[in-house]
């Protein structure tokens, strides 16, 4: 079983994270600036908070600061490169799957139920929009880590949806 929390807004760096009670159980906030984002906040309900640095391509979870390059590595895939998040002594790849429908968080080795799972915030023209969706394993229960996976997550889909808004504007 997971536990499914679903962000409120289609900014996934700006609203509330609440699960199937509506309770909240994160919220994300970015600063911006002229050359756009800052730093996104992401306060989790426990007090525990985590910040993406963009600029300096940094996550901070607890005061501590780890650099994407410490966390992160690449492998090339057939069509798209697939990524490797460090966190520990345990590795998870990040992969799209059917299409951008859903994005995939394995664990490299151990149990494969520790999957964590990612549906994108996806429109609709003529029904109701569904909303992005994280789903956590519930035997997860370290919070660091899901710090850390929430956030590896947010940088991955937000970074895809970047490079389609710049090719959507190059084809224009």
């Amino acid at each position: 079983m997971s536990t499914a929390l679903t962000f409120i807004d289609k900014k996934l760096h700006d609203t509330p994270v609440v699960g199937p009670d509506g309770a909240v159980h994160y919220t994300t906030s970015t600063t911006k600036g002229l050359m756009g984002r800052k730093v996104t906040t992401i306060t989790a309900a426990s007090g525990l908070v985590g910040f993406i640095n963009w600029r300096e391509k940094v996550f901070v979870i607890n005061g501590m600061e780890w650099s994407w390059s410490q966390l992160r590595s690449r492998s090339t895939g057939f069509f798209e490169p697939t990524y490797q998040w460090h966190w520990g002594n345990k590795s998870y790849k990040l992969e799209y799957h059917d299409m951008h429908q859903s994005l995939l968080a394995t664990p490299s080795s151990g149990n494969v139920a520790d999957t964590v799972r990612f549906t994108p915030y996806h429109p609709h023209l003529m029904r109701e929009n569904e909303k992005a969706i994280i789903y956590f394993p519930n035997q997860m229960q370290d919070e660091d880590e899901r710090m850390f996976l929430l956030m590896a997550i947010l940088q991955t889909d937000i970074h895809r949806q970047d490079v389609n808004t710049a090719a959507a504007a190059a084809a224009a």
